[in-house]
């Protein structure tokens, strides 16, 4: 396994966080005050097609994803 490139990791630890920052935001404008506790881990999570909900869903989820690779394989 190669070694961690922390600033690498850092910067996928960044990108993830202010992407979840704005998700979350979306969530509350879209759905209310509880929405990431009663709407987060189902089918709306992501919102309807074509709507700053599904953009800022999808921004977090390619985060997520970044973040996952860097934690694992210690390249992005």
């Amino acid at each position: 396994m190669p070694a961690q490139n922390l600033d690498s990791l850092a910067t996928t630890e960044t990108a993830l966080a202010q992407t979840d920052r704005h998700w979350r935001a979306e969530m509350v404008r879209f759905y209310g005050p509880d929405s990431v506790l009663r709407h987060g881990f189902g089918k709306k999570a992501s919102g309807p097609v074509g709507t700053l909900l599904r953009q800022t869903y999808e921004a977090r989820q390619t985060a997520i994803t970044a973040w996952k690779r860097e934690r694992k394989t210690g390249t992005a």
